[in-house]
């Protein structure tokens, strides 16, 4: 089986990817015995990530990390990632995925997506591969999909209103559970968007993980 692409925009809460998010992604990946390819946008990142994963400046070792280091398979950049290498991609959440892969800061609801992200995910889509997203990163689903798309951005009504703008349709969801679009083989969860517990967060992101894990077997 070929890996499952996982989307990091970045390390830091503000411009990045969250990190417990794509910890659990990375974690539950393994858990099912299913090899993963991190993917960022440029290679400046792919230093920023390893020490994420492995070690902060001190040499002193991150939480967790004895846990998802050997999670962490293969780094690459954007622009060395090919469709045909992955088996599906996985998108967590965090504010970077709006700020460093969007412009809808700038744009609202008419933004667009990184172009070399968006050749990557839609070409994976369009060969009928799946797509699953973890809170923020929902709002790229309608986007790469071309059409409407069932997609949760947690219970939040204002976040709805935001996916209905964009041409999605709103799901309200608990950090538990996911939205599934069957034919389109694409789900998603709210994970840490939601008010409730890391835990249920965590519930969630698993069940993601072994829906997009039953559609490449």
């Amino acid at each position: 089986m070929k890996p499952v692409g996982v989307v990091l925009s970045g390390e830091y809460f503000a411009g990045g990817t969250e990190f417990q998010e794509a910890f659990l992604v990375l974690s539950a990946l393994k858990k099912y015995g299913i090899k993963n390819q991190c993917i960022c946008k440029d290679r400046i990142q792919l230093y920023v990530i390893e020490r994420l994963f492995s070690s902060n400046k001190n040499g002193e070792i991150l939480p967790a990390t004895e846990v998802s280091s050997p999670a962490l398979s293969e780094i690459i950049s954007l622009k060395e990632s090919v469709p045909e290498n992955v088996s599906a991609l996985i998108f967590p959440g965090g504010f970077g995925t709006i700020h460093r892969l969007t412009t809808l800061e700038i744009d609202g609801n008419d933004y667009t997506i990184d172009e070399e992200l968006f050749t990557l995910a839609h070409e994976i889509h369009k060969q009928g591969k799946p797509l699953g997203f973890i809170s923020q990163a929902g709002i790229l689903a309608p986007k790469i999909a071309e059409k409407e798309v069932r997609v949760t951005l947690g219970t939040d009504i204002d976040r709805a209103e935001l996916l209905d703008a964009i041409g999605a349709e709103p799901v309200s969801c608990p950090a538990d559970d996911i939205v599934i679009n069957l034919e389109m083989k694409i789900v998603s969860t709210p994970g840490l968007l939601s008010e409730e517990s890391e835990g249920e967060a965590a519930v969630g992101i698993d069940k993601l993980v072994r829906c997009v894990m039953e559609w490449i077997k």
